[in-house]
């Protein structure tokens, strides 16, 4: 999505009337559908669908973990306030050391990750800090960025925050790719209880625990293995 188009969404989807909201959510679920890791489209069908829910994920944001001071310093994960170069140089098994690897494995920019436009200024940063910290959240969750393991961060996404986005990406991608891997059903349903039984990580400074272990990590906030893992669909979602 060029960036007058992403402009033109984000406005109808927080200033347009209700036909004008539903066509570009719509859209936007069709899109995350053939690729759930289009930011751009997360960030419009959480206008639309997360209008109502967004007051109570703020309030648990600043009243859990590091949110009101990730708020107030507005600490940002990309090359201009990380060094990813001192990431590299961690041992291996360091949450630092895994997400740089994960990085460079999966051939990711982190500076992509930015601000985006035409949101008031704390939904702004709390959408940047999400998209973000997305890849930490495959690291942490062990999932892969295969067609399960993206619905199935999905899944655990919604379990950790009760906003729309994620649970109809989750939903509806389960019943497209489920009749290829009937485990991918039992994935989703897993990663929505993973989400739920971990402690709440959108508020988490992750940027104070990268030297720790991963483990350590994992086991701070209760994120559990997984029980189900699907593997027949090894190509990821935006190659579907």
């Amino acid at each position: 999505m060029d960036k007058a188009t992403q402009v033109a969404a984000t406005r109808a989807a927080l200033h347009g009337n209700a036909l004008e909201r539903l066509t570009v959510g719509t859209r936007a679920l069709f899109s995350l559908l053939r690729d759930p890791n289009d930011t751009e489209q997360v960030l419009i069908l959480g206008i639309v669908a997360g209008r109502s829910s967004f007051p109570l994920f703020l309030t648990r944001f600043l009243l859990t973990g590091d949110g009101a001071s990730l708020l107030r310093d507005r600490p940002a994960i990309d090359s201009k306030h990380v060094d990813f170069a001192w990431l590299r140089s961690l041992p291996a098994g360091t949450l630092g050391r895994e997400y740089i690897d994960f990085v460079d494995r999966e051939k990711i920019d982190p500076d992509f990750f930015q601000a985006p436009p035409n949101l008031p200024e704390v939904p702004t940063y709390i959408s940047q800090r999400m998209r973000q910290t997305h890849d930490l959240w495959h690291v942490v969750t062990g999932y892969h960025t295969d067609v399960a393991g993206e619905l199935a961060l999905q899944a655990f996404s919604y379990g950790q925050t009760d906003m729309p986005p994620p649970f109809l990406v989750s939903l509806f991608g389960a019943l497209k790719f489920g009749v290829e891997d009937r485990r991918i059903f039992g994935m989703t349903l897993d990663g929505f209880r993973r989400g739920k039984k971990a402690q709440f990580l959108p508020s988490v400074r992750w940027e104070d625990r990268w030297t720790r272990s991963l483990t350590d990590v994992r086991r701070e906030f209760d994120i559990e293995e997984p029980r189900v893992v699907a593997v027949a669909l090894e190509r990821r979602l935006d190659a579907a």
